[in-house]
């Protein structure tokens, strides 16, 4: 839990992306719902991905189906 809060504080004083997220968004509460509905919602390969979505938007596309619906 530690490492958490130590990543999220160099994040805020280091990383650019992070930064220019969270003044898009206006608070840091906001930033982390957003967070957290990108990252239940969709798969992304890393933080950045995410970061990079908030900052510039991102596409919406339908759910795709893992298997064969039950015969009707």
């Amino acid at each position: 839990m530690m490492l958490a809060f130590l990543v999220d504080q160099a994040q805020q004083l280091a990383c650019q992306l992070f930064q220019a997220v969270w003044k898009k968004l206006g608070s840091k509460r906001s930033l982390w719902e957003k967070i957290k509905y990108l990252f239940y919602g969709f798969k992304f390969d890393s933080m950045e991905n995410i970061f990079r979505a908030l900052l510039y938007g991102f596409e919406r596309k339908y759910p795709v189906i893992l298997e064969d619906p039950p015969p009707s």
